[in-house]
């Protein structure tokens, strides 16, 4: 055996969703096999796992759910370290857990020339996997086993391409940094992937290990449709971002470079996961699978230079493949769902009663003996008790006997063996699968049914990601529902910040019920000005002309909404105002029409608007003591009981002690003595996760705090996770050396239940009641001192004056911190930078709001300063008062509403 062995490994990563990545991972990894080399591929993207996808007619249907992969390895590895490695240094046992084959499956495929294609999954997909990955320390992977790891996969594998998750973080270090020998950094043109990629590479190639990192920028998606200048533009702006990359390439080979590594964006491809492989016929010079060859020779230094020849009749047979077809079943029936998918079990009853069955309810009182079970398949309703049972008889001997359940997949994730997939169908196809599954004679759909289809979804969707481990309220949502059904608009209020989930049970209902409408569209609302932005957004994504400020923006989406019946584009639609402001400042900006409003607010003058008024409340006993036994298996119902009464059954009190507990593995009942060392008068549960940090992980503590600074409203996780904050926690963490490594404290705040992180939007939101439990906990000098260092935050990223628009913090994203500049005083600062960034906010106010706002403004912080600097000539101050005049005379009154 070689002391150094030759496989390359090759990393295909995109700082944002979206950019093709894992497709061109696959069709990669194909091409190089077929030319009879030995491949893996692996799905790093453990959050969102979704390379299967592309090989599955060529893998064991029981794959995803039934083999092993990168999670289980690395959790075998975890529980091994904490024992015999921290005791005793056993030879050869980091090889032994490092080897990846055990773990891998081979695409079933006739490769020429003894090629071979292995698919190396995230992990098996079952019910622990989410609190596995959830509850996996990155820090287990020490520098031994990930060298371990790298020298098994070069000594197997001819080429192992990884496919890495989006953004930062200790899994993407590990698939750009330490494990690759290139690196593929996918883009596409927009000033945000440009930039994050940019950076990323950068960093990898000045940090690279000493075997060196060949780095290949890729420009994906491009859509010759977008016009030429746009294109042009944007790839100068890319190889200036990347300039030197690849190394050692002459000014005639830089050009070469970047015109034969772009890859297109092909419509057709859109609407399923297929290998351009099979896609593409052959030698189309400008398709997909054309520039995906290019990108093969590329990486493999030229020792491929395509996909051998496939016969067309073979390929075309194949290609039908990657949809697959229901397998057919008899049937007759009772319809079981868990309580998030009513929808879906709401289309399924229907189309089975126009069909002519009888479909009963689980809980109908005269359930004949030879009903047969018909359940709607999704991750909730696997994690049921009868969930789990009705897929095991899935596969029993029931089978024979024409009883087994008929279990109908939902959603696009593998199902449990013997469903039938509805994910991904239309309405009509997925209509007749489940005839077909119960055994119908006509088994063809009905054209249309009472019930709107769920796998469709709204037109327009804009609501933030929904919580994966969102849990209980299910009668809660079920009255939602039915009072939007009846009336136009419902409001939720809690005066008082109390950890109820308001902002969880909007998003919920938008995800939940989502296919019952054709919009849905998400109104911040805590001022005027946040509503104006958000419906201004409204109005780009409807395209609707520009108009001259957000006001006339907002104002011509909410008159496509308020269209008469014959002409609306929308039938039925849902806005969303969270946190709104009291009704007068919002006046004019909820609209009329066939849609409906769902109003979240802590201003209870909301009940007095003629709307269906829903209290937050907590959970109820049965519901918090689920929550806690489902997160820490064994804890008795007593237990749990007393700990959810000593929790008050608040949500988030709630979640915060379970995920402890299934953290640390602490008792309920010490949990319950950790909350009565709570001062009076602060949220225990808080208070306990809070004070936990402080002595575990003190530089995510500091970071909380400083976040907390900030409005109870998403901030862009670029800007926690940049250069500025990094400098700040090293005082309290001096091993912190890059960006890259405050992603895993944004994760420990996550796992603590101290903030909400949406990945897909890449942002994160500290609560009010943990914002509110933490300041209340600080003296006012760390406070002044706190604030401060938020403002640095804020104005390293804030635009300069006469700033390029298109830049990554152009107006949309400047626009979006004017809040949090509000909250941490930002206005008393009396730094230069500070003053500035915000003298770039009243200019753009003007522009988005009109003189009005911006004259409003400036005169607030005209006071401001005037106070801040005790009367003294302070920095910017001529700056103001050139904007002051610029609005008319110098004694315009300030008794209008503040403008922030």
């Amino acid at each position: 055996m070689s002391s150094q062995p030759d496989g390359r490994i090759i990393t295909f990563y995109s700082y944002k969703g979206g950019a093709g990545r894992t497709m061109a991972a696959a069709n990669v990894a194909w091409i190089l096999a077929a030319n009879g080399f030995r491949v893996l591929v692996s799905d790093w993207d453990l959050e969102t796992p979704g390379l299967h996808h592309y090989l599955h007619p060529f893998l064991p249907p029981d794959t995803i759910t039934s083999t092993t992969g990168l999670i289980d390895l690395f959790a075998g590895f975890a529980e091994e370290a904490r024992t015999v490695l921290r005791r005793e240094r056993v030879p050869g046992l980091y090889r032994d857990h490092a080897r990846v084959r055990p773990h891998a499956v081979s695409v079933d495929w006739p490769f020429p020339a003894g090629g071979r294609l292995d698919y190396l999954s995230a992990g098996r997909r079952n019910r622990d996997y989410l609190s596995t990955l959830a509850s996996f320390d990155w820090s287990d992977l020490d520098e031994p086993f990930l060298e371990a790891l790298r020298q098994d996969v070069r000594r197997n594998y001819d080429f192992a391409l990884i496919d890495s998750r989006t953004g930062l973080g200790s899994a993407v270090e590990i698939c750009t940094r330490d494990l690759p020998d290139i690196l593929v950094s996918c883009f596409t043109l927009n000033s945000q992937s440009i930039e994050g990629a940019s950076d990323t590479a950068r960093y990898i190639d000045q940090t690279a290990p000493a075997r060196g990192i060949t780095i290949f920028p890729v420009l994906m998606r491009i859509n010759e449709g977008s016009g030429s200048r746009a294109i042009a533009s944007g790839m100068r702006r890319a190889r200036e971002r990347f300039h030197g990359l690849p190394r050692g390439l002459s000014a005639a080979e830089a050009d070469r470079y970047w015109e034969l590594t772009q890859i297109p964006y092909r419509p057709e491809y859109d609407c399923e996961e297929i290998l351009a492989t099979f896609g593409d016929r052959p030698g189309e010079p400008n398709g997909l699978l054309a520039a995906y060859e290019r990108l093969a020779s590329l990486v493999a230094a030229e020792r491929v230079t395509g996909l051998p020849t496939l016969d067309e009749s073979l390929r075309l047979r194949h290609l039908g493949s990657f949809i697959r077809p229901a397998s057919p079943e008899g049937a007759r029936l009772i319809l079981h769902h868990a309580p998030r998918d009513r929808m879906w079990a709401e289309w399924i009853r229907s189309v089975l009663t126009q069909a002519g069955f009888h479909v009963l309810a689980p809980d109908a009182t005269d359930t004949p003996d030879e009903a047969r079970a018909v359940a709607v398949v999704s991750a909730a309703f696997l994690r049921t008790r009868l969930g789990d049972r009705l897929a095991s008889q899935a596969g029993g001997t029931a089978r024979d006997a024409g009883r087994a359940p008929i279990l109908l997949q939902i959603g696009d994730g593998e199902g449990t063996p013997g469903t039938v997939l509805l994910g991904g169908l239309d309405e009509s196809a997925a209509a007749s699968a489940v005839l077909r599954a119960i055994g119908a004679a006509k088994p063809s759909g009905p054209s249309h049914t009472a019930a709107r289809f769920p796998g469709r979804g709204p037109t327009v969707f804009g609501v933030p990601a929904r919580n994966p481990q969102f849990s209980g309220r299910d009668l809660v949502l079920d009255g939602m529902h039915d009072a939007l059904g009846v009336n136009r608009a419902l409001v939720m209020v809690a005066t008082e910040p109390r950890g109820l989930g308001r902002r969880q049970l909007a998003i919920e209902y938008a995800h939940r019920f989502g296919s019952d409408y054709d919009l849905i569209w998400w109104v911040p609302a805590a001022s005027r000005q946040t509503a104006l932005s958000a419906l201004a957004r409204l109005a780009r994504k409807l395209d609707l002309p520009p108009g001259p400020d957000a006001a006339s923006a907002a104002d011509a989406a909410l008159a496509v909404l308020t269209e008469n019946a014959a002409e609306a584009r929308f039938g039925r639609w849902l806005l969303i105002y969270e946190d709104a402001a009291p009704p007068r400042d919002l006046d004019g900006l909820l609209p009329n029409g066939g849609g409906r409003i769902l109003v979240t607010s802590r201003h209870s003058a909301w009940t007095d608007e003629g709307m269906d008024v829903l209290q937050a409340q907590e959970f109820n006993r049965r519901e918090s003591a689920e929550l806690l036994r489902s997160r820490k298996p064994g804890l008795n119902g007593s237990a749990a009981a007393a700990l959810a009464e000593a929790l008050g059954d608040v949500p988030l009190a709630l979640h915060q002690a379970a995920r402890r507990m299934a953290r640390t593995g602490e008792s309920a009942e010490d949990y319950r003595g950790r909350l009565a060392l709570a001062p009076d008068g602060v949220d225990a549960g808080t208070w306990t996760a809070y004070t936990g940090l402080q002595q575990s992980a003190p530089a995510a503590h500091r970071l909380l705090e400083l976040c907390s600074c900030f409005a109870p409203l998403p901030v862009p996780l670029i800007i926690v996770q940049s250069e500025v904050v990094l400098d700040q926690l090293r005082r309290y963490d001096p091993t912190l050396s890059n960006q890259l490594e405050l992603g895993p404290l944004v994760l420990e705040l996550d796992h603590a239940g101290l903030v909400e992180v949406d990945q897909p939007a890449q942002r994160l939101r500290v609560p009010e009641l943990v914002r509110r439990t933490v300041l209340n906990q600080l003296t006012g000098e760390v406070l002044a001192t706190l604030g401060h260092e938020a403002h640095r935050v804020l104005v390293a990223v804030a635009p300069a004056a006469g700033g390029d628009e298109d830049s990554w913090f152009g107006r949309r994203e400047f626009e979006e911190l004017w809040p949090h500049f509000d909250a941490c005083g930002a206005d008393r600062c009396r730094a230069q930078g500070t003053r500035a960034a915000l003298l770039e906010r009243v200019r753009r106010t003007v522009q988005l709001f009109g003189a009005d706002a911006g004259s409003r403004l400036a005169q607030r912080l005209d006071e401001a300063w005037k106070l801040a600097d005790g009367g003294a000539d302070g920095v910017c101050r001529t700056d103001l008062e050139a904007l002051l005049q610029s609005f008319g005379t110098r004694d315009r009154s300030r008794a209008t509403t503040d403008a922030g």
